[in-house]
């Protein structure tokens, strides 16, 4: 199974081209920021990579932030990328899923002296509108992100999937306020309801979407404090290790990370947080994060948990050189991430430095796919796992290692 995955796509004034933001408006003052953009075939690009990389999938997958303030015309052009983007990867309308973010509200509609509640009814109007997908998206599913308690779950014959909105409860904030996000407790005691009734066998994969961030990252500028995680993700976490989810998928973060995640009681819940695919990247930010396109492949299940195996594939996309494979750290994330093999150090060690010992008497080097050709069960072990195993080779073994991703680590003789 394939699932591409794009994020934080701020169509809008946040968007990093002219054909992702709306023709300016006299009546629209801020618009004005839309001349300042230089390129206008991002969507265009974006297809033509597609097409150029035979990059395929069976869903697509959007965590929040589809646009930048819910403006009708910004949901009309967005709307409209994405059913074109879907076409590009032969992704079927019916099987792409999202989740809003904090930014897909239209805020202009709001009026703080309404005490009746109808304004605040009416935030999500422009995204559940008839003209536009995101409301067939939602009609797909059972329940609806845009009320109470604000989830959609997809059941497909593979897949069992869950979007959950966690800025419902996200209202107007003044310019560069923190915009957290909330796992309410009733949202959750209805979802806990609703997943008993659900078949969560292994015969399909378990997805949960959420917009907002459960763990907090390293931020590529150091010492910015970040108030926008989940509150609540704790409860969140229990109850998706405890109901056996196989990947989490989120957005908000602009900086691309992948991690499995543990507590005390389950294993290894693989958490990708997406990046975010088109919009326009801080200049503090130069040359530690770029745009993220991820192709999440799902080949099986393996070990005693019978967790998920696989591969995350990344691109990024900077002004000089359009659509590359991803490199840490200048795109946050490695083009290649395995994930489905999870081994303590000391075990790994022990298997590794006898077979590497005797593999380099007789040759100068050995490459990780020598490793994984003797022991099949390492070949989703992370990419940071394995390079973490080879450095400490490195000092038992008197070897220098190198690498840009997993197909190139090597172990050689220091000369």
């Amino acid at each position: 199974m394939n699932l591409a995955v794009m994020s934080d796509l701020h169509i809008g004034l946040a968007a990093r081209a002219k054909d992702l933001c709306p023709e300016p408006a006299v009546d629209h003052e801020d618009y004005k920021k839309y001349n300042t953009k230089i390129e206008n075939d991002y969507k265009q690009k974006f297809i033509e990579f597609v097409h150029r990389e035979g990059v395929t999938a069976d869903y697509l997958v959007l965590p929040g932030d589809i646009t930048h303030r819910a403006d009708p015309r910004e949901v009309s052009l967005a709307s409209e990328f994405i059913l074109q983007a879907a076409d590009a990867l032969r992704v079927p309308h019916d099987k792409i899923i999202f989740t809003p973010g904090n930014h897909d509200v239209d805020w202009k509609i709001y009026d703080p002296d309404d005490t009746t509640g109808v304004r605040w009814g009416q935030r999500y109007d422009p995204l559940n509108h008839h003209s536009f997908y995101f409301n067939s998206i939602i009609n797909q599913g059972e329940g609806s992100l845009l009320v109470f308690p604000h989830f959609t779950a997809w059941n497909f014959d593979d897949l069992f999937a869950v979007g959950y909105n966690s800025a419902s409860h996200d209202s107007p904030a003044p310019k560069n306020a923190a915009h957290h996000g909330l796992c309410d407790p009733e949202h959750l005691t209805e979802l806990c309801r609703y997943l008993n009734g659900v078949d969560l066998s292994d015969a399909r994969i378990r997805l949960f979407l959420v917009h907002h961030h459960v763990f907090n990252f390293d931020d590529p500028i150091p010492g910015t404090p970040d108030f926008s995680l989940m509150t609540n993700a704790e409860n969140l976490m229990s109850l998706l290790y405890e109901k056996g989810f196989d990947l989490l998928v989120h957005g908000h973060v602009h900086h691309p990370r992948f991690e499995a995640h543990s507590n005390q009681t389950y294993p290894h819940l693989p958490i990708l947080c997406s990046g975010s695919f088109s919009s326009q990247i801080s200049t503090e930010w130069a040359g530690t994060i770029d745009n993220q396109f991820h192709l999440v492949t799902i080949s099986g299940r393996a070990g005693s948990e019978n967790r998920i195996t696989g591969k995350i594939t990344s691109w990024n996309n900077n002004h000089s050189r359009g659509w590359t494979p991803s490199e840490e750290p200048t795109g946050g994330i490695h083009h290649i991430v395995p994930f489905g093999s999870y081994v303590m150090p000391n075990e790994l060690d022990a298997r590794l430095e006898p077979f590497i010992s005797e593999w380099i008497t007789t040759r100068d080097h050995i490459t990780w796919k020598n490793i994984t050709q003797e022991f099949p069960d390492l070949e989703h072990l992370p990419i940071k796992s394995a390079i973490a195993a080879f450095k400490r080779m490195e000092e038992r073994l008197n070897l220098e290692s190198m690498y840009e991703t997993s197909k190139d680590l090597m172990l050689y003789r220091r000369i």
